[in-house]
């Protein structure tokens, strides 16, 4: 009778503690926040989940950080956070936290695409009609600006940022300030030219990062398509090796600072340093703000011996390393 008590004392205490665990994992699965009132979190590019619930609990806002840890491990939750600031509810639960924190931040952030090939103008536009600040103070700021160490300062040029504003979707919160959006930008694009130099298996000097930007800002304006931006690449890099004039229209089109869809014979006669119909190599600075795949075409063109190229249908071009080839492709589409 008495080694049948004590068998049984173990088991009571074992499914005490088991049930304890059980009761313990349940209430810091539904209230896993040690806060009397809403918190408000910023979170960064760059952060994860762990990140975020091991900053919480060092500053004692969150309960039982391992029960935690174990319930995402657990149920294998593949937890993808989005930059932003949050309003995370004192009574809100695990699966609600996680739900908060991999959901689009609308506290007090507005969503801002800067498409690929955009101009600091097209930029400044933009933002004054979405509400976020005036052109004319967008304009102020890029001109006030401290520019990173690769950027040429040239007198000549319209903006020396012009083509380091990387093309992407930003999140802005209401109030911040044109600088800090600039700052935005500029740190994005370095970090993109890091992985397009990583993707591609170069290095580039600081000083030749213009002469890269300049290239890719002119790809992004004449491709339509990806696989042809190292082509257009090689045309442009073939050019400069023997020193022929690029006349790219797009420069024409920047020079002008107005778009037309039609560049005109009077257009090429624009004096301007940016003006390829005028000026040999390349213009005096970017015309647009390339995306990544221009960026890696600049770094990496395709081995070729073409010297011309003409747009023949909505997004092909037709490309020749003869000039009388060249021509009667332009007759033949009826330019």
């Amino acid at each position: 009778m008495r080694k049948s008590k004590s068998k049984t004392i173990p088991i009571i205490i074992i499914l005490i503690l088991i049930i304890s665990c059980f009761v313990l994992f349940k209430r810091v699965l539904n209230k896993p926040l040690n806060t009397s009132e809403d918190i408000v979190i910023n979170v960064q590019e760059g952060d994860s989940f762990y990140s975020i619930i091991n900053a919480l609990s060092k500053e004692n806002k969150i309960k039982n950080l391992p029960l935690i840890k174990l319930f995402v491990k657990i149920s294998r939750k593949n937890i993808d956070v989005k930059p932003g600031e949050y309003v995370l509810q004192k009574d809100l639960n695990v699966n609600e936290l996680i739900n908060t924190l991999t959901s689009e931040s609308s506290l007090n952030i507005v969503k801002f695409t800067v498409p690929e090939g955009y101009t600091i103008d097209d930029i400044s536009e933009k933002l004054e009609k979405e509400g976020i600040c005036s052109k004319e103070d967008f304009i102020k700021a890029i001109k006030e600006y401290e520019l990173p160490s690769f950027v040429n300062i040239n007198s000549e040029k319209r903006y020396n940022l012009e083509g380091y504003l990387f093309p992407d979707t930003y999140l802005i919160k209401v109030g911040e300030t044109p600088k800090e959006i600039i700052t935005k930008m500029v740190a994005r694009f370095k970090e993109m030219l890091s992985e397009a130099i990583k993707e591609v298996n170069t290095t580039v000097k600081n000083e030749d990062i213009e002469t890269v930007v300049t290239i890719a800002s002119m790809i992004e304006k004449e491709a339509r398509i990806d696989s042809e931006r190292p082509v257009i690449a090689s045309v442009i890099v073939n050019r400069l090796n023997i020193d022929m004039m690029l006349q790219i229209d797009a420069t024409v089109i920047y020079a002008l600072g107005e778009h037309v869809d039609t560049v005109l014979y009077s257009h090429l006669e624009t004096n301007s340093p940016y003006n390829t119909y005028k000026n040999y190599g390349l213009p005096v600075g970017p015309i647009s703000n390339p995306g990544l795949e221009s960026i890696k075409a600049a770094l990496k063109p395709e081995q070729t011996d073409y010297l011309f190229y003409v747009l023949q249908n909505d997004k092909t071009h037709y490309f020749t390393n003869n000039y009388e080839d060249f021509i009667k492709k332009q007759n033949d589409l009826g330019y």
